[in-house]
């Protein structure tokens, strides 16, 4: 977990002479379709933000290229987007030119799985001292600690409502091994937490709650080898069915592991954020380089009505990786290895 967890979460400043590679993703849909907002990734240390109109399928930067937005949100209402720049929370409204750093009024490090609940409150999961607490955070840099415990790392928030779940991870006393669970608790009350799912000693990351009663989470192998071609992953379906709650793998995905590593020019800025599941109706959009005799990733969906996994066939020629599309209308774009032509494909 803790290896994994450094390949999602460090930003990097490894200086290496290898040639970069470019990739493009979309990030964000702006209202009703006018605008995608998309990352273009330089190199391995430089990302930068840009906009396309889907209609003329022209692209304006819309920050300065001395930001690297990782972890872009829309704010609610669509008013603006918030993003972590080299650790730092930002704000950019789109009716003002610069962005706007978030000062804490205490120090926390390492903030992710952030999400905005009205135009000036989100909540997230972030370090501090030695450990990963729940925060709620005010745009005035005020700060709510909505659950901490020393000894145990909590992560990958979703609010549904008044519940809020979680992942939590601690050492386990007898053989010092990681167990991992999920949990839930009240937003902002305090209870003690509710144990609902208990993954033992494999590792769980990037919980994704639909509702009460239903979400994902995805599960990745316990020892990362570096010099390994791949990293194996397992997407979990969470139900709550009475008063338990079931887990079962709805399909498995591999992605090369040189996009995770620090020292390589040719990962991922964001790691495997663009990489992640998605769901679009009753889709769930994934990408899977294991049939690829390159490792090249490659567009898949597993219908959740049918339970179906099938792969997908792009418009014109893409010569390297394809990352999980997003929705645009009635339009599906995906990013990958920059295109000279296009910026995101469209998915026949």
């Amino acid at each position: 977990m803790r290896l994994l967890y450094y390949f999602i979460c460090s930003s990097i400043f490894y200086v290496h002479t290898q040639a970069s590679t470019e990739y493009t993703y979309p990030v964000a849909v702006i209202g009703d379709g006018t605008a995608i907002l998309y990352i273009h990734q330089f190199s391995s240390q430089c990302i930068q933000l840009f906009g396309l109109d889907p209609i003329t399928n022209h692209a304006e930067q819309m920050l300065w290229s001395l930001f690297n937005p990782a972890g872009l949100q829309l704010l609610p209402n669509d008013v603006g987007f918030s993003f972590i720049d080299n650790g730092r929370l930002r704000i950019k409204l789109f009716q003002k030119r610069m962005p706007k750093a978030i000062d804490f009024d205490e120090p926390i490090f390492n903030i992710n799985a952030l999400q905005w609940i009205d135009e000036h409150t989100c909540y997230c999961s972030a370090q501090q001292s030695d450990h990963f607490a729940l925060f709620q955070v005010h745009d005035d840099g005020t700060l709510c600690c909505l659950l901490s415990d020393n000894g145990k790392n909590c992560m990958y928030p979703q609010k549904i409502n008044t519940d809020l779940f979680y992942i939590e991870s601690c050492k386990n006393g007898n053989d010092q091994n990681t167990n991992y669970r999920i949990m839930k608790t009240t937003y902002l009350n305090r209870p003690e937490p509710e144990f609902l799912i208990d993954f033992y000693d494999t590792p769980i990351i990037f919980l994704h709650m639909l509702s009460q009663e239903e979400g994902f989470v995805i599960e990745h192998e316990k020892n990362i080898d570096a010099h390994a071609h791949t990293i194996h992953f397992f997407y979990h379906h969470l139900i709550k069915k009475g008063d338990h709650w079931e887990c079962s793998v709805l399909f498995s995905f591999e992605i090369p592991t040189y996009l995770t590593l620090f020292n390589n020019e040719s990962r991922l800025f964001e790691s495997i954020l663009p990489l992640l599941p998605r769901m679009i109706d009753n889709k769930i959009y994934f990408v899977d380089c294991s049939k690829n005799r390159n490792y090249n990733l490659e567009p898949y969906y597993y219908d959740v009505l049918t339970q179906q996994k099938e792969k997908i066939l792009t418009s014109g020629k893409n010569e390297g990786h394809c990352f999980v599309p997003i929705s645009c209308g009635q339009k599906l774009y995906f990013g990958g290895t920059r295109n000279e032509k296009e910026p995101i494909l469209l998915i026949s």
